[in-house]
């Protein structure tokens, strides 16, 4: 009789099934139902009598698991067992069908497995539990879900989605392709959400969800490295991976807790490879333990990858339910307007907010780097946004305060007008103490080809340039001229224009103050849109060459990324990467586009940016390990996670909250389109994106009101962060959720900013 062969994919890691040896299977069959797209689930015996799983119909590929109880037992590390088995039997109940099994793990211990099987619409939903009977002092387990297709599905043709981590291939590459992440491993609680997107060639897609994350740690699992096996109940995360099978195919699925190779959790190709230590996770083997958990698995048809990330995500939003923790707006934009004036800093005619402070009590704010004194704009460095931030306050209050707000804004302005020539961009900061003109990042802290020298990038002036833009506006019309300021962005966009290559696209960076090419990509082709088409207006007889670039750019960057699903090249300080920030930055050109044309093509457009942007949103709260020190925790313990983002398509749980920015954009999308989908992203990022603000009675371990660190981690760093600064971002970002989403709609500013009755 033929046998199960089992085989650990990732060195190791993954259970798989090789289906060419599987056991013949006999034409008893137990259905479970069908699925909306016409897809049969039922329960086939083979002639082991065992049951095992069946999914057929459709375009989905044919899924055919022989052995849906997967067990790993350690014993020590050379001696770790691989437990297979099918039902023991299959009964239909009211709630679906219910599997069980038995698997003897050794020393007289006996696994007894329970899973019941229901069909909702279009979901599978398997929720397992798994019975201990026995002890094994010294042993431990983990249990894994798995399905596997039969050999007509080519591996190659399949692309992923794993929100915030994984787009169609490698995240951290400029262009990710199918079939280069074939075998990968990630924990869930380094997910935005705890789910896999699978999309097969032919337009059928799977997504795997767990709809109850509990995620628990501890600091042993997320503080210290080398422990490459924990034998801990207290480990309540899973983890999710897919590799291809050896004669065609793939198995995907849930293993708990969670195992992964640690080179998953540090590398930055994000294709999780298998090489290196594997973190072993375990629940101890004792008598009356229960291990349980839901795994869902969503079946589309007829979905292009982007469709399977929109309706994928949605799916999962609605499942997690993600709540709005709601804020006292005026008392955050006060705090924030406050810190951020506090930051300005005069050295002789020089003024702008320096790159970095200490953000934490005790320090002092001295940040003791040498590049701590420059004044930057765009990014992290946004000067000129604050000082807009500053200007529009000094409207508002007529008191000494508002003046000293507005003092300093046209301080910062005019320092940077007469500071940085922009024909050649002489650079993206100047340093407050020399006044030289400098970059966001120097070579020696730049990640991607160092010895290239300073670079300005597309985005930076682009980007701030904006908002002295809409100042310049704002203050006209009140009245108030400051035609250096409009001469100065012009200045930067007329030499750009000529930079426009036939494709439409621009250069993502240039050496500073030469305007030698030093990256060619045209990733970032979509930070101009949106100053172009405002200097086109602002010129009126000239602008039609600004709108015309920005209309080139637009149709570059949606013929190249857009209609794949993801978009690239945002976050300066990182190479050619898939990030949450380029999806931002092309929602603002695309809306850019739509106002000002009134084409509907370009309003969808924007839709599928804030889709693919919002995939990096947390919509569910991963607990701080139980043991951990609160001193030590920059997230402290017992705050939502829910509105944190991921910062690039890549393992390691790296989060900030960036993307509050986007308010204005997605409460656009609400009141263009109607969907109320776009009103939910938005007050999330309104109000749950300032957690871990230092207000007053809440300043943490801060330095005072209005602080807040720049980023954290989350999964196998989780609650800790590779720095504790703040950088101007911060304030600007968090204010212009409020101040942008005002100037678009008052109305909507005002019921968003107030909780419901009884919130």
């Amino acid at each position: 009789m033929d046998t199960i062969i089992l085989r650990r994919a990732v060195s190791g890691l993954l259970l798989a099934a090789s289906l060419s040896l599987a056991p013949s299977f006999v034409e008893a069959q137990v259905p479970l139902g069908n699925l909306n797209d016409g897809v049969t689930v039922s329960f086939v015996s083979t002639e082991t009598g065992q049951w095992g799983v069946e999914v057929t119909g459709g375009a989905t590929p044919h899924i055919l698991q022989p052995s849906p109880v997967q067990l790993e037992v350690f014993r020590t590390e050379t001696d770790i067992r691989q437990l297979t088995s099918g039902y023991r039997s299959v009964e239909p109940t009211e709630g679906g069908v219910e599997g069980r099994a038995e698997i003897a793990g050794g020393d007289g211990v006996v696994f007894g497995i329970v899973d019941l099987w229901s069909i909702d619409g279009s979901v599978l939903s398997v929720r397992r539990r798994v019975d201990v009977e026995g002890s094994a002092p010294g042993s431990a387990f983990n249990s894994a879900l798995m399905l596997a297709t039969t050999p007509e599905a080519p591996a190659d043709e399949v692309e992923y989605f794993v929100p915030s981590v994984l787009y169609r291939g490698p995240g951290g590459n400029e262009n990710p392709e199918p079939g280069e992440a074939q075998s990968f491993a990630y924990r869930e609680d380094s997910m935005a959400a705890p789910m896999v997107g699978i999309s097969f060639g032919n337009g059928a897609t799977i997504t795997m969800l767990d709809p109850t994350p509990r995620g628990e740690t501890t600091y042993e699992d997320v503080g210290n490295r080398t422990t490459s096996v924990l034998l801990d109940d207290r480990i309540t995360y899973g983890a999710f991976g897919t590799f291809p099978l050896g004669q065609g195919g793939i198995e995907f699925g849930f293993w708990y807790p969670g195992s992964i190779p640690a080179p998953v959790m540090a590398a930055q190709s994000g294709a999780g490879g298998g090489r290196g230590q594997l973190l072993r996770r375990y629940h101890r083997i004792r008598d009356g333990y229960t291990a349980e958990y839901e795994i869902r698995f969503r079946f589309g048809q007829d979905e292009t990858f982007p469709t399977l990330t929109k309706n994928s995500w949605r799916w999962a939003w609605e499942v997690l339910d993600p709540q709005v923790t709601y804020l006292d707006v005026d008392l955050v934009k006060r705090v924030l307007l406050d810190h951020l004036a506090d930051r300005v800093m005069t050295v002789e005619d020089r003024t702008g907010i320096p790159w970095i402070f200490q953000a934490t009590e005790g320090a002092g704010f001295v940040w003791n780097r040498p590049d701590d004194m420059r004044a930057a704009m765009g990014f992290v460095g946004k000067n000129l946004e604050a000082a807009d931030q500053m200007l529009r306050e000094s409207d508002l209050d007529q008191t000494p305060r508002g003046q000293r707000m507005r003092d300093l804004g046209l301080r910062i302005i005019e320092s940077f007008v007469r500071e940085l020539p922009m024909d050649p961009p002489a650079g993206e900061a100047f340093d407050l103490l020399t006044g030289e003109p400098t970059v966001s990042f120097p070579p020696s802290s730049w990640r991607g080809n160092p010895e290239a020298g300073y670079r300005v990038f597309l985005r930076a002036p682009s980007e701030d340039m904006v908002m002295v833009m809409h100042a310049y506006s704002r203050e006209r019309s009140l009245g108030r001229d400051h035609p250096e300021w409009l001469a100065w962005c012009r200045e930067f966009a007329d030499w750009l224009l000529p930079q426009q290559r036939p494709d439409g696209s621009f250069p993502r960076a240039w050496e500073a103050g030469s305007g030698e090419v030093v990256e060619s990509s045209g990733t970032s082709s979509y930070s101009p849109v949106p100053l172009l088409i405002l200097l086109g207006n602002a010129l009126e007889s000239d602008g039609d060459q600004y709108l015309d670039a920005a209309v080139r750019a637009g149709e570059y960057v949606w013929a190249n990324f857009g209609d794949r699903g993801y978009f690239v090249g945002g976050t300066l300080d990182n190479p050619n990467v898939v990030d949450k920030e380029a999806g931002m930055l092309a929602l603002e050109a695309f809306l850019a586009l739509y106002e000002e044309t009134g084409e509907a093509m370009w309003l969808s457009r924007a839709q599928a940016a804030a889709d693919y942007a919002e995939t990096y949103i947390w919509i569910w709260n991963v607990p701080m390990p139980v043991d951990a020190s609160e001193g030590g925790l920059a997230w402290k313990t017992g705050v939502p996670t829910v509105g944190l983002q991921g910062i690039g398509a890549r393992p390691g749980g790296g989060v900030d909250n960036y993307m509050d920015w986007s308010v204005p954009a997605y409460a656009k999308l609400f009141r263009y389109t109607g969907d109320p989908h776009y009103r939910d992203v938005a007050l999330v990022l309104l109000h749950d994106t300032k957690s871990m603000l230092a207000l007053p009675g809440r300043t943490y371990d801060l330095a005072g009101p209005g602080w807040q660190q720049e980023h954290w981690s989350i999964g196998s760093s989780r609650g800790y962060s590779s720095h504790r600064g703040w950088l101007p971002w911060v304030s600007t970002n968090h204010l212009y959720s409020f101040t942008g989403l005002e100037d678009f709609d008052a109305e909507l500013y005002r019921e968003w900013t107030t909780p419901p009755a009884g919130g």
